[in-house]
């Protein structure tokens, strides 16, 4: 059997999974990893800027393309990439975070190397790294080729980013160059079970409902809800973090729960339904808006990526997407309902010289938005201004709702256009989390990449303002910065404007549909500071939901 180097099959590997960029920054002791990505002629190595920006670039990455990867050299660049891998263990992200570290030799007699502790300890690292990821690997001569093959298995089956440590010498030896992706299959008995089951729930019921939530989307199985839904016209409805899931033109679809805030006929029909059928759900408090859920999912049909509950009652081994796939080939039912989505935007109404506001900016927005689009929207108020939109065509809505990493969208957004040069990537981002990683603009020029940026500049963090006891504290303001000017700052092709007003801002969506085509498009949005989506204001008393 043909032999092949270590770090070699390692990128080999990465690149079967569809993986053709990696992001990070070199190191000396991660030199043979970039070596290896240099010398394969199907990956390209896309240097960023530092780690945590690689590391949310390679979260992008895998959103859009499924699996991404990331290498830093050892201690201050692994560290420094830890919080977006720990986003992306939280947001049900496949990642393989690869680090360089010292040879062998000197791990095993604790020599103390430039990047270490006073108290050498080799793996100390590798240990707070395995509380935020699904599986970690420390590399050696015996277990190379075994460790690699076992994380990047447990990273397809679990979507769930892996951590994989290499020694330097390790990088070079050779091993059997063959590699085996464990097929996973659904159990036949338990799924039929499953299947049969769900139906008989569905026809004895009076109003099921379908609840579409972020996992359904990270397990592939977007495709067969909608088959499932269009079918059956079952009422269906999403939470927040999977509002991309059910097709926006599917009957009877009712939008995003939004708990007793807004959109009353989902609230209604979800909480009073005598049949949910929830699917990859994720109960968090911003996805389920504090809670509000009023049914009990035990009591519930819980169709999660690889198991099935139904009335308390677990099945294992049922993939989400088979479980949907069956059940449209033998259903035999159709809603009669006609329900219609109340939370939308209607028409946005051009006021030339009104000042620019939420009011104007998302419904403009959601006229802007075209069919295939990726559409980030960065934490804090955006996600709620999104809310309400009524999305094109496979339009993928990214978020990071459990999270919450503020600064995440920016270099998330350049993995996301990295990923599919020929989908539009819109960026709408606040200016408190755009200063946290605005450099990535610069790699994004770098690679040519065409993404359209709003950066809306309302002077500081205004979902904070909103939280806090006061809204004129201090502690929520920031540095004042000429937005507009920014990407001039960087070698490469730019297109930047500032608007202020509704006429500004419809006016330059208007050149945006045109110079995106040939570069990037960067756009400042200025705002009153307190300026918010409409949505936003029922989460201004969101705490006093947790003092139950």
């Amino acid at each position: 059997m043909a032999k092949i180097k270590v770090a070699d099959y390692l990128i080999e590997r990465l690149n079967s999974l569809g993986i053709e960029e990696i992001f990070g920054l070199p190191g000396d002791y991660n030199f043979d990893i970039v070596e290896a990505i240099e010398k394969n002629k199907n990956v390209n190595w896309i240097g960023s800027t530092n780690e945590l920006n690689a590391g949310y670039a390679a979260d992008g990455y895998a959103r859009t393309k499924g699996y991404g990867a990331i290498v830093t050299t050892y201690g201050v660049g692994e560290l420094s990439a830890m919080n977006a891998i720990a986003g992306a263990m939280a947001e049900n992200v496949p990642i393989v975070k690869i680090v360089g570290i010292p040879s062998t030799k000197y791990i095993e007699n604790k020599i103390r190397l430039h990047h270490n502790l006073d108290r050498v300890d080799y793996r100390a690292f590798e240990k707070v790294y395995s509380n935020v990821v699904e599986a970690t690997a420390f590399l050696n001569k015996e277990n190379a080729k075994t460790e690699i093959d076992r994380l990047l298995n447990i990273m397809v089956k679990t979507k769930k980013p892996v951590y994989i440590a290499i020694p330097m010498d390790v990088c070079s030896i050779e091993i059997e160059d063959d590699f085996k992706l464990e097929e996973i299959y659904s159990d036949e008995d338990n799924l039929k079970t499953v299947v049969d089951l769900i139906i008989e729930e569905i026809k004895k019921s009076k109003n099921p409902i379908v609840l579409a939530d972020v996992l359904t989307r990270r397990f592939n199985a977007v495709d067969e809800i909608n088959k499932f839904i269009e079918k059956t016209s079952i009422p269906s409805c999403s939470l927040l973090r999977g509002m991309d899931v059910v097709q926006n033109d599917k009957k009877n679809y009712l939008g995003v729960y939004v708990g007793k805030l807004d959109n009353e006929i989902c609230y209604e029909n979800l909480n009073s339904s005598d049949c949910v059928i929830a699917s990859g759900t994720v109960i968090s408090d911003l996805n389920t808006m504090g809670f509000s859920l009023e049914f009990d999912l035990e009591e519930a049909i819980n169709i999660q990526p690889y198991y099935t509950e139904i009335k308390g009652k677990r099945f294992e081994n049922v993939l989400i997407k088979d479980v949907f796939k069956r059940l449209t080939e033998k259903i035999d039912y159709k809603s009669n309902l006609e329900l219609k989505r109340t939370l939308k935007y209607s028409k946005s109404e051009l006021n030339e010289e009104k000042p620019l506001s939420a009011e104007y900016i998302y419904p403009r927005l959601n006229e802007f938005l075209k069919e295939n689009d990726i559409f980030l929207t960065e934490v804090g108020l955006v996600p709620f201004g999104a809310i309400p939109m009524e999305l094109p065509k496979n339009v993928s809505i990214e978020n990071q709702i459990l999270w919450g990493s503020i600064g995440w969208a920016t270099p998330c957004a350049q993995g996301c256009a990295m990923a599919d040069r020929k989908r539009r990537t819109i960026l709408m981002t606040g200016d408190g989390a755009h200063q946290l990683t605005f450099q990535e603009i610069s790699t994004m020029m770098r690679n040519d990449l065409k993404p359209i940026i709003f950066v809306i500049n309302n002077s500081g963090y205004t979902v904070e303002r909103i939280l806090c006891d006061d809204v004129n504290y201090k502690y929520n303001d920031i540095a004042c910065w000429n937005y507009e000017m920014l990407p001039r700052a960087f070698k490469g092709d730019c297109y930047s404007a500032s608007v202020s007003t509704n006429k500004e801002f419809d006016e330059v969506l208007k050149i945006v549909e045109k110079e995106q085509q040939k570069r990037m498009c960067y756009i400042e949005l200025k705002t009153d500071y307190l300026d918010i989506p409409s949505l936003s204001l029922g989460i201004a008393k969101y705490p006093e939901r947790f003092k139950k």
